[in-house]
């Protein structure tokens, strides 16, 4: 059995059903009863409802289980303790293997939850546990958030530089490989950096866009106070706005380029490209 934490996310959920096309039994952990039924639909064989926070919810999830998936919070201030509550209940329950979801250059100390998600590498290194760092650059789905304003205005809105380059990388590819990570045998102790095959910039994803929708796509940097008003009215809370701020002006500055050749040899495939995700998106919503 591999439990899943963060089983109800965006990456949770599609990491689930990528484990599920593989015949893997999983129990997902959650902190809300409500989205139970939802994930038993999608093949978790059991669902846990529980705190990451707290010790005993922490060790009833893991109990029993050969490996963990943890997919901490977004960027959440608790990320090193709530993940050291897993790999202390993964030590006691002897698993197999410890993969943890973390992101790509942690080593960026000026972006908090990269610089607690290293913190929490150091700790799940030192603690002796068989472990894989998965390191995932942003994902193309992003745009999924900006979709209607792209196809109905032609407007390709992002908080950063419109000209700063990304290697941003397919959600199913990440899930894909995640799956595939924790059903082979030859990925202990080891970090893989998994990125997108292309370094592309707002401007050029506008272009891809455009060519796709055959209509006037232009890319937009939306200034921080207008993307923290419209997070905030989204429910987000202030602690999280304020690192949204910290990372966006961090990326704007410096881009986030990696090398997709990793995940090529992890899927045993070309990554897919922004302009096949486009299409499949496209095609999705008709």
């Amino acid at each position: 059995m591999i439990l899943l934490t963060g089983a109800n996310g965006r990456t949770g959920r599609a990491v689930l059903t990528a484990l599920v096309a593989r015949g893997a039994g999983v129990r997902a952990f959650v902190r809300n009863p409500q989205y139970a039924v939802d994930l038993l639909e999608l093949g978790a064989r059991e669902v846990v409802v529980g705190d990451m926070t707290n010790i005993d919810d922490v060790e009833r999830g893991v109990a029993e289980c050969t490996k963990v998936i943890h997919i901490g919070p977004p960027m959440s201030p608790d990320e090193v303790s709530m993940t050291m509550n897993f790999v202390a209940a993964a030590e006691r329950n002897a698993v197999d293997q410890f993969v943890y979801y973390s992101v790509m250059h942690p080593f960026r100390r000026g972006v908090r939850h990269h610089s607690l998600k290293l913190d929490a590498t150091e700790k799940l290194v030192e603690s002796g546990i068989p472990y894989t760092i998965i390191e995932p650059s942003r994902y193309m789905q992003h745009l999924e958030l900006i979709w209607p304003k792209v196809i109905n205005d032609g407007d390709f809105a992002m908080p950063f530089d419109i000209d700063q380059k990304f290697n941003v990388v397919d959600l199913v590819d990440l899930a894909e490989a995640t799956a595939a990570i924790a059903s082979e045998s030859n990925h202990l102790y080891a970090s893989y950096e998994l990125a997108g095959p292309q370094a592309l910039s707002q401007r050029d994803m506008a272009s891809i866009c455009a060519e796709i929708l055959e209509r006037g796509v232009s890319a937009r940097e939306v200034a921080l106070d207008d993307m923290a008003r419209a997070a905030e009215a989204r429910g987000i809370s202030a602690d999280r706005l304020e690192q949204m701020r910290i990372m966006n002006a961090h990326y704007t500055e410096h881009g986030f380029l990696g090398n997709p050749n990793i995940l090529t040899w992890v899927l045993g495939r070309t990554p897919t490209t922004f302009r096949a995700y486009v299409e499949r998106l496209v095609a999705s919503t008709g």
